[in-house]
């Protein structure tokens, strides 16, 4: 039976409207979604698991909830739901950078990766060496020492992730340490990567391995590299990801180069090389499993503003939270109840992330790329440009 062609009339029935063409993404809608719901779930651990439990001991029934309901059943112990976000950024940032630093260029990217970490990074280290002066309390991962210039200029450098005795003002600003490390081993690759992306990640991995067997050997200095390194292999398997979607080596090498990343990853958990709280193996699992639903649903999804507006906003988000909740609960706590202690921290937070965003990220974000377009893209990859997210 031949196929026929419905009159001009009908289309106009409900139901049979000429379906409207989908708008042309200029992201990766599921990294976006991805690096949202991460810095939101970072956000909740943080003041949950920090704030509430290790400094307050305190509880409520949301958090109790969402605990019994998510937490406790996929055993993510220690940061709770935020051991998900985490990883998550560390997949994105491998899977995205890769192929903007193959199109970039050596110093066309180490210029736009410079201007878009450093800035940002070196006001918020000075709001929380500002804040410990006052006698505030930003958030505490570690051992925070005392706020003077050489302290301050080592976190704003990340130099302090080398340094020992270490000293962190702030938190949350380890894995920056760990990100910088990727983009040194990508950048001192991308020859490699043009010519044999599977002999770039082979080295990678090889090199993250031969530090993780010295960390011991050279003392507490390179130790403290070694744990940088060690979470490297997050960045790297959201690489493979990238290299196997994208055809550039094929899929039986991608499964076996992530099977050796995963197994360095548990090698350096469990020598306490790296991360030493148990509910990681469980969190990057997980996080990867969401990152493969994710791409495969790429096709489907649409580019939301609401999604876009938080994922452009997660640098602000993840470096600003860790001061401003933690001075506005600290400023509350005992004057006015939880449920409305949090909701205002959470709104000086957002106000704040946007004032950085709006004067700080993005300005010298877009100086960093007006710069780096100056520079001769010696050896740039000269593909077409593929849907991206600003990392």
């Amino acid at each position: 039976m031949s196929a026929s062609v419905a009159p001009a009339d009908e289309l106009s029935r409900p139901g049979l409207e000429t379906p409207r063409p989908r708008p042309e993404k200029t992201r990766i809608a599921f990294i976006d979604i991805g690096r949202a719901l991460g810095a939101l779930l970072v956000v909740y651990s943080h003041i949950h698991v920090v704030w509430m439990h290790l400094q307050h001991g305190l509880t409520s029934p949301v958090t109790d909830a969402l605990t019994a309901a998510f937490a406790s059943p996929l055993h993510l112990v220690g940061q709770d739901l935020g051991q998900i976000g985490v990883p998550f950024f560390f997949l994105a940032s491998g899977f995205v950078v890769s192929p903007i630093a193959l199109r970039q260029g050596h110093g066309r990217f180490a210029v736009n990766r410079f201007f878009r970490i450093y800035p940002l990074l070196a006001f918020v280290i000075l709001l929380a060496a500002g804040a410990l002066l006052l006698g505030l309390h930003p958030i505490e991962t570690g051992p925070r020492g005392p706020v003077t210039p050489l302290t301050v200029l080592a976190n704003m450098t990340l130099a302090n992730f080398v340094i020992h005795p270490q000293t962190l003002l702030l938190g949350v600003t380890w894995t920056l340490a760990v990100e910088l490390i990727f983009y040194l081993l990508l950048i001192a690759l991308l020859p490699v990567f043009r010519t044999a992306t599977w002999l770039a990640i082979a080295i990678e991995l090889a090199v993250i391995g031969l530090v993780m067997a010295t960390h011991n050997q050279f003392g507490p200095s390179y130790a403290q590299l070694a744990f940088s390194v060690s979470l490297a292999t997050l960045p790297v398997l959201g690489q493979i990801i990238w290299a196997g979607h994208a055809k550039r080596i094929p899929a039986w090498l991608a499964g076996g180069f992530l099977f050796v990343a995963w197994c360095l990853f548990i090698w350096a958990k469990d020598h306490q090389i790296g991360t030493v709280e148990s509910g990681y193996p469980t969190a990057v699992t997980i996080a990867v499993l969401l990152f493969l639903v994710g791409l495969f649903a790429e096709e489907h999804l649409l580019q939301r503003r609401g999604w876009t507006y938080l994922s452009e906003r997660t640098y602000s988000i993840y470096l600003m939270h860790g001061i401003t909740v933690f001075i506005v609960l600290d400023a509350l706590y005992g004057r006015v109840p939880l449920w409305l202690a949090v909701p205002a921290a959470l709104a000086v937070t957002a106000v704040a992330v946007e004032i950085s965003y709006r004067m700080v990220e993005r300005p010298t974000a877009a100086l960093g790329r007006t710069l780096s377009r100056r520079r001769r893209p010696t050896g740039a990859h000269r593909a077409p440009r593929p849907e991206t997210v600003r990392a």
